[in-house]
């Protein structure tokens, strides 16, 4: 059933398009087997995962287009009855929580340039409070509208994103909106990139990782600049934010943090070497929030959030034939937060350290298979060592079309 809908869906699309635009497909499928004992919750498990997502570009002309994102089978293979829907999930647990098993549009957007140097974009994407680096960034979707605007300087962003109707579209008191303005312009080898982001909550709202949990009435402000570019061989990723979050409610979200994340890589005698530092500061229960989006580690920041942490890592990567390649990772991390508050704090760990090895195989130009396992270590954020190693290991298969 599922095959017949997705076909439908894609063949009213190409139908629905208008005789002269053109139409450009790419995506990606993989198929991932996992092995898993979790230091955390002492448990040794397995599981299957897989994600279908299909990119499709309708250009319309030079200035206009459409760009649609499907995806389908996007985490763990759970129960059956998931995949008609995923909507079996526990009381109280966010929508899906059960699992994504399902067929979804992560994005729908249109673009259009204007004479006057303004480019129009807007629909649904999975960027809340997206800007410069990966950094901060949010997957989750949400509806918004942005203009760039061309000037001498760079370029002007303004974007206003609708992430909660508050459960009453007539009611604009209940709504939670975000606003950001931003500048993009180049000095030199670098990229700098201002903003400024504002959320106004009017109605409760938590992120869709449980990590801001912010009461009626309450505001977000929120600057930063990413700065990216090279320095003779060495190649530069780096944004620094700082927050404040204004929640009057009684032991509300309120405080005011800050952020940093740099990355600098090279290549130095055959090998691909990085060196990266994240930091996100605390105030109280309140972390900068390092988001969804950057994983400098296959565990943490995938499996495990860093909001309220300093990680340091180094990656070295090698080409060994042309079809078979590796890398290792190694990293420290520790907790930022105050005794009193690691208690509430999702930061499961007071010091941890992490070592990824991965290799890879190019079976084709399309097919690429891929294995790696992370070993972790250390210490409970009530400053109790793990009773085991945490090890992840993992078997994968991807094809790129």
């Amino acid at each position: 059933m599922f095959k017949k809908v997705f076909a439908a869906m894609l063949a009213g699309l190409f139908i629905s398009a208008p005789a002269f635009a053109e139409v450009k497909m790419s995506g990606s499928f993989f198929i991932k087997g996992n092995g898993i004992q979790d230091p955390f919750s002492g448990k040794d498990y397995r599981y299957y995962e897989s994600d279908l997502e299909v990119k499709t570009s309708i250009i319309v002309d030079e200035n206009t287009s459409v760009d649609i994102t499907a995806e389908a089978f996007d985490t763990k293979w759970e129960d059956s009855a998931d995949i008609a829907g995923g909507t079996n999930a526990p009381a109280g647990a966010p929508y899906n929580a059960s699992g994504q098993n399902y067929f979804e549009i992560s994005k729908a957007a249109m673009t259009h340039k204007f004479t006057t140097g303004t480019t129009f974009i807007g629909g649904i994407d999975s960027n809340l409070d997206a800007w410069g680096t990966s950094f901060g960034d949010n997957a989750e979707r949400m509806y918004f509208i942005q203009a760039d605007q061309a000037t001498p300087f760079g370029t002007l962003t303004f974007k206003a994103e609708k992430i909660n109707e508050g459960g009453d579209v007539e009611n604009d008191d209940a709504d939670v909106d975000g606003y950001l303005l931003g500048l993009t312009t180049k000095a030199g080898a670098f990229t700098i990139q201002p903003a400024l982001y504002y959320m106004d909550v009017q109605s409760a709202w938590t992120d869709d990782l449980g990590g801001q949990a912010l009461s009626a009435d309450s505001t977000v402000a929120k600057a930063q600049v990413a700065v990216t570019g090279k320095v003779g061989a060495i190649n530069i990723e780096s944004e620094l934010g700082f927050a404040s979050y204004d929640d009057d409610a009684v032991n509300g979200y309120d405080g005011s943090v800050f952020g940093l994340w740099v990355d600098a890589g090279t290549t130095v005698a055959g090998l691909g070497v990085n060196a990266g530092l994240l930091y996100s500061s605390t105030d109280d229960n309140v972390a900068y929030y390092v988001g969804d989006e950057l994983c400098p580690m296959e565990v943490l920041g995938d499996e495990i959030t860093l909001d309220g942490t300093t990680l340091a890592r180094v990656k070295v990567s090698k080409a060994i034939t042309e079809t078979v390649s590796v890398d290792s990772s190694l990293a420290y991390a520790f907790n930022n937060f105050d005794d009193a508050d690691k208690a509430t704090a999702l930061t499961k760990f007071d010091e941890i350290y992490e070592i990824d090895v991965n290799a890879y195989y190019k079976a084709s130009d399309a097919v690429t298979l891929s294995t790696g396992i992370a070993f972790l270590d250390g210490e409970d954020k009530n400053e109790k060592s793990f009773e085991d190693e945490g090890v992840w290991g993992y078997v994968k298969m991807n094809v790129a079309f």
